[in-house]
């Protein structure tokens, strides 16, 4: 049966910690101008094209990602389109849409690209709707929804973009760091010690070895649940997969079958795998003990790397929607550890060390977590008129 993970098992800090701070008035100034911006780009695209439209372009925020882009739904007259703020000093639109071109080439679902303005960051995008996978998965449902997402993962695999980076091992060092930077020192408040250091250094050199040691291939980076949509004529659309690398081959099975946000029975996870394994043209002839500690060592790196980012999106980015995924994530790694005999020292740290402080204010902050997550998803509609050469943008919620 599923089992989503659950919001309790997290620390508490302070209320000041987790609010985002009255944004200046410079700021909210910058953040209205931008709105105004992007309504007017997006009126440009469509007229006089669509000569119909009315001479007003609504913005309706939609559910935000954990990067620095902002999307708006918006109504022309051929249906619903997605107008997408990626600021260009921080967002890769370039990237989004060579990566698009290549998927979409493929047979891939991903969101058509009407317009972009890659100097100023914005796009105009195919609307994919707002029914993800996550929203259709029980225990019912969830064999035939992941054979699905694992043929189309094979699909994906077999495209080689030339131009994706390489997940090298300087890249896993610098994630497996914000494992220590962010959950341990800043979630946890633990200071390490030399001998701490040195216990976590091997756990990454042994992580990052396994890692490289694997066929590599195209890889999304975040292939689970809340990336995939479900389509009206059946099929899975793919979307925020901007940061594609070329990299483990298993590493997009992992983000699937062991979700930060959705967990499922080993045992079924491991017939999932096994079936992927045994179809796979760089995996069939591998014997199985190694594509299921490749599988195992990868999830660890994986999840030690979300305790990190969630903790960062919380406590720097004021973004407690990802506060949930933090104790089925850290149970995962505690299943690793236990697991193999490699990883028995860094478990029994984490149980001691770690767990009792995780598990230590549970009420407290699954209430400001979620009083939290409400006051920032107050829907916001941004109007800019134009038929008169005046800029106004309204606010309502």
């Amino acid at each position: 049966m599923q089992d989503m993970t659950p919001s309790d098992q997290i620390r508490q800090p302070s209320r000041q910690e987790l609010f985002q701070p009255e944004l200046s008035h410079s700021e909210a100034a910058r953040q209205q101008q931008r709105r105004e911006q992007l309504a007017q780009w997006v009126q440009q695209q469509l007229v006089p094209a669509e000569e119909h439209l009315t001479n007003a372009v609504q913005l309706l925020p939609v559910g935000g990602d954990a990067g620095f882009r902002s999307y708006y739904r918006i109504q022309s007259p051929q249906g619903s389109l997605l107008a997408v703020d990626a600021p260009p000093e921080k967002e890769d639109s370039a990237a989004f849409v060579s990566i698009a071109g290549v998927l979409s080439d493929a047979g891939i679902r991903v969101p058509q690209i009407r317009a972009v303005d890659y100097d100023l960051g914005f796009m105009l995008i195919e609307d994919f709707g707002d029914t993800l996978l996550l929203d259709l998965l029980d225990h019912q449902s969830v064999d035939a929804i992941y054979a699905d997402a694992l043929t189309l993962l094979k699909t994906l695999q077999a495209t080689s973009p030339d131009t994706l980076p390489e997940y090298d091992e300087a890249l896993l060092q610098t994630e497996l760091s914000l494992f220590r930077d962010w959950f341990i020192q800043q979630l946890i408040g633990i200071e390490l010690t030399e001998e701490d250091e040195k216990l976590f250094c091997g756990l990454d050199q042994m992580l990052i070895a396994s890692a490289r040691e694997q066929p590599s291939a195209f890889i999304h980076r975040d292939y689970h649940s809340r990336n995939l949509m479900s389509l009206p004529d059946n099929q899975i659309g793919v979307i925020d997969f901007q940061g594609a690398l070329h990299g483990p081959v298993l590493y997009d099975a992992v983000s699937l079958l062991k979700d930060c946000y959705v967990s499922w029975p080993e045992d079924q996870v491991e017939g999932w795998l096994q079936d992927f394994v045994r179809q796979h043209a760089l995996l069939r002839d591998t014997d199985w003990a190694t594509c299921q500690r490749w599988f195992d060592w990868l999830g660890l790196q994986r999840h030690l790397k979300c305790l990190g980012i969630f903790t960062r999106l919380w406590l720097r980015d004021k973004k407690p929607q990802y506060l949930s995924a933090i104790p089925a994530t850290f149970r995962y790694v505690l299943e690793v550890c236990q697991r193999y005999p490699a990883f028995e020292q860094h478990g029994q740290w984490l149980q001691q060390r770690v767990a009792p402080i995780l598990t230590q204010k549970i009420a407290d902050i699954t209430a400001v977590a979620a009083t939290a997550v409400a006051e920032v998803s107050v829907p916001e509609t941004s109007t800019v008129e134009t038929s008169a050469g005046k800029k106004d943008q309204s606010v309502s919620s």
